[in-house]
């Protein structure tokens, strides 16, 4: 590829199962411009501004759960980060405030760099699951609370 030569297009379509729409002849036979993202004769995409349909079809309560959903998962996460911080520097304050920890050694290492070496990884572990399992609870929340619509 030379330097004169555009890059090549990547498309990107979607794997969800499609929603049922109604029968509706091709653009090419309307007679109209094809919509964003349909595909045009020659195979490219054509891009636009065309009305992109939400989780419910593009309605206005959907947007509104959507945007609550992203406003909560969010809340979600700078809880989760807040909180690791708070029991990472816990965890590392009661390390360095008892001195004899540092007199305890485990095949020939101080249990201090052993505890700051692997101690934090059931603590990761603790809050990705924490987090994994209430994110999932929020998508159950607004996915039931879209399809009541």
């Amino acid at each position: 590829m030379t330097s004169q030569e555009p890059p090549p297009r990547v498309v990107v379509r979607s794997t969800d199962v499609p929603s049922p729409a109604p029968a509706a002849a091709p653009a090419a036979a309307r007679g109209a411009a094809p919509d964003a993202g349909e595909e045009a004769p020659s195979g490219v995409v054509r891009e636009g501004t065309g009305d992109a349909p939400g989780p419910d079809g593009g309605s206005e309560p959907a947007a509104v759960y959507a945007r609550s959903l992203a406003r909560t998962q969010l809340r979600l996460a700078l809880a989760c980060v807040a909180s690791f911080l708070a029991v990472v520097t816990l965890l590392t304050v009661t390390m360095s405030a008892v001195p004899t920890l540092g007199d305890v050694h485990v095949l020939g290492v101080p249990l201090p760099w052993l505890l700051h070496a692997y101690g934090f990884y059931p603590v990761i572990g603790a809050f990705a699951l924490v987090f994994a399992l209430a994110a999932a609870r929020n998508e159950r929340r607004f996915r039931a609370l879209v399809d009541d619509e």
